[in-house]
Order: structure tokens, then sequence, then C-alpha cells
């Protein structure tokens, strides 16, 4: 489960800091979207630190089986900190450090380059590099929310598009829905976004004490 957790989060952060980056050259790009989306990059890079509050879904249309978790997610630079019902996950900017609160397995990893876009808000920018179309924005009846659709460009990604939800008041994203081509959708509902924290350097680092008894495997 905290695998698609992390999946969930690679969206958000990249939908926050990547804006930028979407679209390559040759793309179908709607300006006005685009426009959006660089307000919501400037309130998150601006920010010394972020904490968001989440609640994410897992949606199979094939069986119509869904399942859902909670969780907040504290990041600053490079740094990364996610709390869930299920695991815990730290990330001080070299090791990744996951308890898995079902099994008490603390599981521990020097991340590659690739593996890093996971937990690393400076190193996601990169995940939109290979380019989507943007479609012009939707606004509801009131003009404050503006739904954008992505398209990915390459054929072998894993979803069909991604929808993102804006609200265009305060430039920050408050839904967003990837179509898997498997048939399983991620939902992923923004409750809550607070910017300019500032994080104790502690936040980010795995306090071994705090845990008991732990079965601990060692990848590094």
């Amino acid at each position: 489960m905290y695998k698609f957790f992390l999946l969930s989060i690679n969206i958000i952060i990249a939908t926050i800091c990547a804006a930028q980056t979407l679209g390559d050259a040759g793309s179908v790009v709607s300006q006005q979207s685009m426009a959006i989306l660089n307000k919501v990059s400037e309130t998150y890079k601006n920010s010394n630190g972020t904490e968001l509050k989440l609640k994410i879904g897992i949606i199979d249309n094939k069986s119509g089986a869904s399942n859902s978790a909670s969780g907040v997610i504290k990041t600053a630079g490079n740094k990364f900190c996610l709390s869930t019902n299920f695991a815990d996950m730290f990330y001080d900017g070299k090791t990744l450090n996951v308890y898995d609160k079902q099994t008490n397995e603390l599981t521990i990893s020097t991340p590659s380059k690739e593996e890093v876009s996971s937990v690393d808000p400076t190193a996601i920018i990169t995940l939109f590099k290979q380019g989507y179309k943007i479609s012009e924005p939707e606004f509801d009846k009131t003009a404050k929310f503006a739904t954008i659709t992505l398209y990915p460009e390459n054929r072998s990604a894993a979803e069909t598009m991604i929808k993102i939800t804006i609200n265009t008041v305060t430039s920050t994203p408050t839904q967003i829905r990837t179509y898997g081509k498997n048939g399983v959708d991620n939902l992923v509902e923004i409750q809550k976004i607070e910017v300019n924290k500032n994080f104790k350097d502690d936040v980010f680092y795995f306090n071994a004490d705090k845990y008991s008894k732990l079965q601990i495997i060692d990848l590094r």
C-alpha cells in the first residue's frame, strides 16, 4: 500500500513543482492552463517548507473494488517525511527509511538517482519532461476551480490521462486523478496545504528510539 502512496505523492509533487517542465516544444499545450500551473509552481517553490494533508484512493473500474488511506507529507528542499496509518517514511536527502506499521519492519535504503525521484521534490520535476499534451482549463460555475487534463505523449506511459483540479484563488491543487491503462485509477484529494512551514531537521530523520523490537532490512 505504501508503494501506491508514494506513487500518488509523485503525482502531487510533480504537479506542484513541475508546471514549467510540462510539454515538449512540439506538444499541444494550452497557454491558459500553463499560466494556472505556473502559479501553482511558484506557490510551492517560494515556500521554505510545505505540509500537505491528503486522502488517496485506488479505484478498480473492472472489479468495482476500491481502497483508501489518509496521510500527511512534509517537504523542505530535498527532504521528505510521510506519515500514514500503515507506514512512516523519512528521507534525509541521502537515506530512505520506511517503517511498516503492520509488520514492524524497517527498510533502509540509499535510493539511486531514479529511485530518489519517488521522494525528492527537486528530482521529481523530471517526471513530466517526456511530454504531455495539456488541455484548455475547464472552469466550474464559480470560475474558482479549474480542471486541466494532461495526455501523455509517450505511448508506453502507465496512464491514459491525468486530471488536475486547481483552486485558482489560492493557486493550490485540490484533486488529482490518474486514469490507468490497466483499469485502475488513482484519486488524490488534497485536503489542506500549508506553505512556509519551518520544520526542524529531525523531522526528516528516523528516530529508532520511538520504535521497539524492530525487524530491520538494510538494503544499503
